[in-house]
């Protein structure tokens, strides 16, 4: 369908209703007010403004030439707004859940379903140039791509760090960047507000009269904080502008090698897919940036293992090895960043940091009974260990009966 076909259609009458009271009311203060008319309760006083801008954006800009960014929360508060004056129905823009992703822009065109089934491209034509003059500006995209870069540190940072003073979070943030793009304490509180990510994954949580910046992942955040604030002073680990970003863009780093041999050997000895491995990897890390204890936290791995695959591993002592290394050698949150193998080679906090305990530390019977979960019962061979943990071979033990 033309952008030009779509741009008249025969039923419109009252899209262009709506689109005109909302670009009517876009610079007035009681927005809020027009939001409990319409019954809705969402439109919050700090994004009033924001959402307001970004509804002359959607009036005014030619969708043919510039994509940008609405916070999700406005998007989510435009869509009930519309829902409400009878435009969208029971629809929704497609892309919403899409921009917590980096990289995707959202367009200048708003996508509705009719009681015909056709779709439509509403932007009203007398308000469609209006920002061509600024839209069309290399300025504003160097400026949309230099905020993607920020997101991504701030998200990478976060990922990395888990917890921190918030005025320590934006040294650490300047000191990345250097002269390149600074930050203030307010600014980056700004920032967060106005980024559909940044607000997704941040959080700011004031303890003991100091503001924090804390992962939205991360769960007992007063254990945690409490537990950083008890221990030995920890400097924070210095991560470099690459690696930060490449936490900012995947949220976990799968480059280091003790990571790859994990994804190896779920996906070769376990036959896991490729998209599941990641999500599980990631899982992993999150459960030990949480000071899951190691023992819970093998037996959720090993849980899933024996729901979403059907091979068995006849050496479940190399596995907990790999898996020990990975745990590791992530950055915790606790640890300001730090490795647990980083920590454990200061001898000064080998007692405070234990580590992820090995086979040899292990009590056999407890190792047994949290690794035979991921073992397959139903193809069991006669000749495999017994998964009762006694040691024998399953046909001279439970498979003697």
């Amino acid at each position: 369908m033309s952008f030009q076909v779509a741009n008249n259609p025969i039923d419109r009458v009252k899209e262009k209703e709506l689109w005109q009271l909302l670009y009517d009311n876009h610079k007035k203060d009681d927005l809020i007010d027009m939001g409990d008319e319409f019954g809705i309760k969402t439109v919050t006083s700090w994004n009033k403004k924001n959402l307001a801008r970004s509804i002359e954006k959607y009036l005014t800009a030619d969708p043919t030439h510039l994509t940008f960014r609405m916070p999700l929360k406005e998007i989510q508060d435009l869509q009930k707004l519309l829902r409400a004056g009878g435009v969208l129905l029971e629809c929704d823009f497609g892309d919403t859940d899409m921009l917590r992703f980096p990289n995707l822009y959202f367009r200048h065109v708003v996508e509705l379903i009719t009681n015909d089934g056709k779709e439509y491209w509403v932007i009203p034509d007398n308000l469609r140039k209006a920002l061509l003059s600024i839209t069309n500006r290399l300025d504003d995209e160097l400026i949309l791509r230099q905020w993607d870069i920020r997101e991504k540190i701030i998200c990478g940072l976060i990922s990395l760090y888990g917890i921190m003073p918030l005025e320590d979070f934006v040294n650490i943030y300047n000191d990345i960047n250097g002269e390149e793009d600074t930050l203030k304490p307010i600014n980056l509180i700004h920032f967060i507000e106005q980024r559909d990510r940044a607000f997704v994954e941040l959080n700011l949580f004031a303890y003991e009269e100091k503001e924090y910046v804390v992962s939205s992942r991360m769960e007992r955040v007063e254990e945690i904080l409490s537990e950083i604030l008890r221990r030995p002073k920890l400097p924070y680990h210095s991560f470099t502008r690459e690696e930060v970003l490449e936490m900012g863009t995947l949220y976990y780093s799968f480059t280091s090698l003790s990571s790859k041999n994990l994804f190896n050997y779920l996906t070769t000895i376990f036959n896991v897919s490729a998209p599941f491995t990641s999500l599980l990897i990631r899982e992993i890390g999150e459960m030990a940036q949480n000071n899951v204890s190691v023992l819970e936290l093998m037996k959720n791995v090993f849980e899933t293992l024996n729901q979403i695959s059907d091979n068995k591993d006849n050496n479940p002592t190399r596995f907990l090895s790999v898996l020990k290394r990975y745990v590791n050698n992530l950055p915790r949150w606790t640890l300001k960043g730090n490795t647990l193998n980083d920590v454990i080679d200061r001898n000064a906090y080998r007692q405070t940091y234990p580590q992820m305990e090995t086979e040899e530390d292990m009590d056999e019977i407890s190792y047994l009974s949290f690794a035979k979960p991921y073992i397959n019962f139903l193809k069991i061979e006669n000749n495999d260990p017994c998964f009762c943990g006694s040691g024998k071979i399953y046909k001279d033990c439970c498979g003697d009966n």
